[in-house]
């Protein structure tokens, strides 16, 4: 292997501090121990993180928020496996239609995309409901997982099941002990994908929020009336939880092996 030069081994650093010194920013002023979102902190303390749980909004707003995102990343994990399968494993008219199709949502703007199912939802008159914002959930996250996934399943190589059907084991069978375990990182990684782009979504997700609200607007309405470091603190709270979740994640699915292929 050819040894990386000295200058893009400084433009690779530059460019993850980059990435991270707002990230680094942000958890200082969570610490903040004043009441304004001051950086570096005056002083540290945790009285911010206490306080998400003392306002009423953001609680409810969480809880609305993971059952939202638990949700919709089942559907589009299970809808993207589908989907691999009838376009990996098969030929047919329209195949290439279907993929951009379920892509679609990544090329499309999401203020587009919210405006839409808002339009769509009203005349079906689910307008305001936990049904309409899991439709659009789906939606949205069903690239991201979809994505990951074919490219695991085209990866896989299909003689394995076949040699399995061929000693007895039905298609069904074959598929759940042989490639299954094979996509099974690929699969892991489009459903911690769709979860997080569930979670963090706000843009298509401000049309259809009513008196009930996702996270990310109920952090956006808190930000517009209140100065203190609260939502410095929840938002720091959102960006360890997503990192604690992919750490584990990658333990128990192995989800690094993605990139070694």
């Amino acid at each position: 292997m050819r040894r990386i030069s000295p200058l893009t081994n400084a433009l690779g650093y530059a460019v993850v501090a980059g990435l991270t010194l707002p990230l680094v920013v942000l958890l200082g002023v969570s610490l903040n121990a004043g009441v304004e979102q001051n950086f570096p902190p005056s002083g540290l303390s945790l009285r911010w993180y206490a306080n998400i749980a003392n306002r009423d909004g953001f609680v409810s707003a969480i809880q609305t928020t993971l059952i939202l995102a638990a949700v919709s990343t089942v559907l589009s994990t299970v809808i993207s496996v589908l989907a691999a399968l009838a376009i990996v494993r098969h030929r047919f008219f329209g195949r290439d239609a279907l993929l951009t199709a379920i892509l679609s949502p990544l090329i499309v703007p999401q203020v587009v995309v919210g405006m839409a199912f808002l339009v769509t939802l009203s005349a079906l008159g689910i307008f305001s409901s936990m049904l309409g914002l899991l439709l659009l959930h789906a939606a949205i996250t069903l690239p991201f997982s979809a994505r990951v996934v074919v490219a695991s399943l085209m990866g896989a190589r299909v003689s394995l099941e076949e040699a399995a059907r061929s000693l007895g084991a039905p298609p069904w069978k074959a598929f759940v002990l042989v490639t299954l375990p094979l996509i099974r990182p690929g699969i892991g990684a489009g459903a911690v994908f769709a979860f997080v782009t569930s979670f963090e979504n706000f843009t298509a997700t401000q049309f259809l929020v009513w008196d009930r609200t996702t996270l990310p607007v109920e952090i956006y309405t808190y930000v517009q009336t209140e100065s203190d470091p609260t939502g410095a603190a929840l938002s720091s709270t959102i960006v360890l939880s997503v990192c604690a979740l992919v750490l584990v994640l990658n333990r128990l699915l192995g989800l690094d092996t993605l990139t070694r292929r």
